[in-house]
């Protein structure tokens, strides 16, 4: 059967996308923009956003769809949402939905430097559909989201032709991150890319949650973006694209704000930024806990005695997949995350300009629901980045170094 071309949704097609969202999901799909009408008429709506939709001859009814984003700022384009109806499987429809939409974001008036999607794993037919594309395997993120049960994703992107030439070089990188600097390197496949240095200095000492710690948690979407816009006026300071913080943590006494995104319905949460510790503001220049210079725009590295607490709360109020988008150069972020348990999920090469340069960009993530590989189907694209992942976790839950006395 031939299809018609992919064309842009109207706001009357909200009933045959939700149709089409429920065939092929039933209850199980995890987020608003194929679920909740008044959600998918924004998007439609947005000058930003570009939803497509390709239709069965004669009946009309939408049988694909996919959503590309672009954040003009900063450049980079999104694709999510693809769906291909039963019925339509197997006549190329994905394929062309995913070479068309981000050939448009890339090539546009207001063109990105970068397109990004995930993808899932219940089978390798989404990750090859992008990866024929011209997408690049970049990572994996494990328990992500829960929908009828926590799934695992993966994390591909595909650049603007000439964009990876100018990515800027990183001087050094925490032992935790070898594998997956190693691994971003074979992805993208410029040898003349310098490698970091891989420090091996030890992490700092992981402090537990304090019992009865006074931490506010303030759930006004809202406020909590009025309140990073005064906070954080630098947009480096709170770079998480296509993220909007809805959640803040504080200390009683106002000594240190914490910004996320957090979704209790499907566990994601997303740190965005944060405000030092008054202990951040008293320490010697060069601590870890140290206020951020200017390698290091998330500001986490001031928390180093609370972060245990910050993460426990979060956890309190239905955080399971913990998140954080830094630069691969943000050496002491990164020491303080790999401390307190996140891993290198992902790279994202050239992820956001700077000069006349791309920096690169790493996502560290923390799950606090077992591990479980079983029944996935992964590209053996995304290999060197899920062994170095589970060796990376491996070492940080199973090593018996110490324990036996």
């Amino acid at each position: 059967m031939t299809f018609q071309q992919f064309a842009p949704v109207q706001l009357d097609d909200i009933d045959g996308l939700l149709a089409l969202y429920r065939e092929v999901y039933g209850s199980g799909y995890a987020l608003p923009i194929g679920t909740d009408p008044a959600v998918m008429a924004r998007e439609i709506a947005a000058p930003d956003t570009t939803w497509l939709a390709a239709r069965e001859p004669g009946g009309g009814r939408i049988v694909g769809t996919i959503i590309g984003t672009l954040d003009a700022r900063e450049r980079l384009g999104k694709l999510q949402g693809l769906v291909v109806h039963p019925d339509a499987r197997g006549t190329g429809l994905a394929h062309q939905a995913v070479r068309q939409l981000s050939e448009a974001l890339l090539g546009g008036d207001r063109a990105a430097d970068s397109v990004y999607a995930t993808a899932r794993t219940n089978s390798t037919a989404p990750q090859r559909v992008c990866l024929s594309a011209g997408f690049r395997a970049l990572g994996i993120f494990p328990n992500l989201r829960k929908a009828e049960q926590h799934e695992t994703m993966v994390l591909l992107a595909k650049h603007r032709p000439g964009v990876l030439e100018g990515r800027l070089p990183v001087d050094r990188v925490p032992a935790g991150l070898a594998d997956l600097v190693l691994a971003l390197h074979e992805a993208v496949g410029l040898p003349g890319q310098p490698l970091p240095v891989v420090d091996h200095e030890p992490l700092p000492a992981r402090r537990a949650a304090a019992d009865g710690a006074e931490l506010e948690l303030i759930g006004a979407p809202r406020f909590v973006l009025r309140r990073i816009a005064e906070t954080l006026p630098d947009p480096e300071q709170r770079f998480y694209p296509f993220h909007t913080p809805d959640t803040m943590l504080t200390s009683a006494d106002g000594g240190y704000e914490v910004y996320a995104q957090l979704n209790p319905s499907d566990g994601y949460c997303a740190l965005i930024g944060a405000t030092p510790s008054e202990q951040g503001r008293q320490s010697e220049p060069g601590e870890l806990s140290g206020l951020s210079g200017p390698s290091e725009p998330s500001g986490l590295s001031g928390l180093s005695e609370v972060f245990e607490t910050v993460i426990a709360k979060l956890a309190e109020h239905g955080a399971s997949h913990l998140e954080a988008l830094l630069p691969l150069d943000s050496y002491q972020d990164l020491r303080l995350l790999l401390a307190h348990g996140f891993l290198p999920a992902a790279a994202y090469p050239a992820m956001r300009r700077q000069g006349e340069g791309w920096r690169d960009y790493v996502v560290m993530a923390r799950s606090l629901q077992p591990l479980d590989f079983r029944g996935l189907s992964i590209d053996a694209a995304f290999q060197p980045f899920t062994e170095q992942y589970i060796e990376q976790w491996k070492q940080q839950y199973l090593n018996t170094h110490g324990v036996f006395q």
